[in-house]
């Protein structure tokens, strides 16, 4: 993946936010954008901008993963009590997810799985 590419990490929590972006920062990602809810995340996405998209699966829906479909690379972060999220996502084909607990070498790790 080329760093220079923008990330967008979609998350309602801050302190999600700042841990990823703390973690990117660190391993030279340097565009960096952020989006509190789908709403925000859709308006980034809707420019089909090439981002790579790190979702929480909490605003993982249909429509999203439309608008992730035109996007290359991108990442579903589900608690491993999300069973369910994990059943409906694999179900529609999504096998980009990565689960929590976060580890920084873990996240850097997928990440460079898309290169």
């Amino acid at each position: 993946m080329n760093l220079s590419n923008p990330v967008l990490i979609c998350n309602e929590n801050e302190e999600f936010r700042i841990l990823i972006r703390d973690i990117l920062t660190k391993n030279g990602f340097f565009h960096i954008m952020e989006a509190s809810s789908e709403i925000e995340a859709r308006v980034y996405l809707e420019d089909k901008r090439n981002f790579f998209v790190i979702l929480n699966s909490k605003l993982f829906t249909r429509e999203m993963f439309d608008l992730l479909k035109k996007q290359k690379n991108y990442l579903v972060f589900v608690n491993n009590a999300e069973r369910d999220t994990v059943t409906i996502t694999s179900k529609i084909g999504l096998k980009k997810i990565l689960s929590y607990p976060i580890y920084s070498r873990k996240i850097m790790k997928k990440i460079g799985s898309f290169v």
